[in-house]
């Protein structure tokens, strides 16, 4: 049944030849073909709560200290109106930068309190070590952030707090929705949460993807060959919400980069990412999937897993025995578009 549907597309993922927008994918994954569904139009294809904690670290176990700090963030939040991704946001802040203890001490660089802020930008050093103070500080910050409701996660709260670590805050959302939805009773999307919302690329009358040419050229990547319409969309969106252009164009090889229709994000300049530059990944990763039904993603690849619409997040093991950080997807996130 299966006969000539599976081949070699992309060198980083072999996926089916699609008949059609919307046509059934057949993966091969460690030499194992299996046969999935392709999304129908409209069909959600945002990851499971599970699958977004997982991929924004592990949720701490708060003592009552933390829970205190906690409550008074979602209660200074909730006083000033503002949503639960706000909320988010600022115990995740809190979490990176004082991990929810009030240290009213100042580091080296003069900064202190649950939001390590620094007078006298911030207030007095007393005002800054008030946590009730602290917390409505970085609100008022928050809300001046230009479209800080759909950036990611990480990128808002960088933008308020120009860290020297700017995608850490990315591992604490698992810390931030657990307290969430323990202290404030709320359940919230996960996925929207930590990654933002992007625009939607257009779609035909009845919801499915028009076919696209690579007519777009040069590839802005690349300065050469050419993208399609939909992954020019795509990496507009990615630029908006704070990542760096990708690579994309290739003239030669199996896949969908000669086609125009996939597109690598560098993390690092080689090695595996580590550090913030893993959670950089991991956030990034995170929003291609949460906004994998608005932009017409087929699937993708980070570190070693893949997801696709129909089967989520699952082991990854290249197939044409590419290993090392290019060969295993540890120093790029690679997203390819119907």
């Amino acid at each position: 049944m299966l006969q000539r549907l599976a081949t070699f597309v992309d060198g980083d993922k072999p996926m089916s030849r699609l008949a059609a927008a919307g046509a059934g994918v057949v993966l091969l994954l460690g030499g194992v073909i299996v046969a999935t569904t392709a999304a129908t139009p409209r069909q959600s294809a945002v990851a499971s709560a599970t699958d977004c904690l997982t991929s924004t670290g592990t949720a701490w176990r708060l003592d009552p200290e933390q829970q205190r700090h906690a409550r008074t963030i979602l209660a200074i939040g909730q006083q000033r109106q503002l949503p639960p991704r706000a909320w988010a946001i600022a115990i995740a802040t809190a979490a990176q930068e004082s991990s929810l203890r009030n240290d009213p001490t100042p580091d080296r660089h003069g900064s202190s309190g649950l939001f390590q802020q620094t007078p006298p930008g911030w207030g007095t050093r007393e005002q800054v070590n008030d946590p009730t103070y602290a917390a409505t500080a970085f609100y008022t910050a928050l809300s001046k952030v230009p479209d800080w409701q759909t950036l990611p996660l990480t990128v808002a709260a960088q933008t308020v707090q120009r860290s020297a670590y700017p995608d850490a805050y990315a591992k604490h959302t698992a810390t931030a929705l657990a307290a969430l939805r323990e202290l404030a009773d709320t359940e919230l999307d996960c996925d929207q949460i930590t990654a933002g919302s992007a625009a939607p690329a257009p779609r035909n009358p009845d919801g499915t993807w028009p076919k696209e040419g690579c007519v777009v050229r040069p590839d802005p990547t690349t300065n050469r060959g050419c993208l399609t319409p939909r992954t020019a969309h795509l990496i507009a969106q990615a630029k908006g919400a704070g990542y760096a252009n990708p690579g994309c164009f290739r003239p030669s090889g199996p896949g969908e980069h000669p086609k125009g229709r996939a597109c690598d994000w560098m993390m690092t300049s080689g090695g595996a990412a580590t550090g913030a530059q893993r959670a950089r990944g991991d956030a990034m990763a995170a929003w291609a999937v949460a906004n994998a039904d608005r932009l017409g993603i087929m699937y993708v690849i980070w570190y070693r897993q893949v997801w696709s619409p129909a089967e989520g997040w699952h082991s990854y093991t290249n197939p044409f025995g590419g290993t090392g950080p290019s060969g295993e997807h540890t120093n790029h996130v690679h997203i390819s578009v119907y």
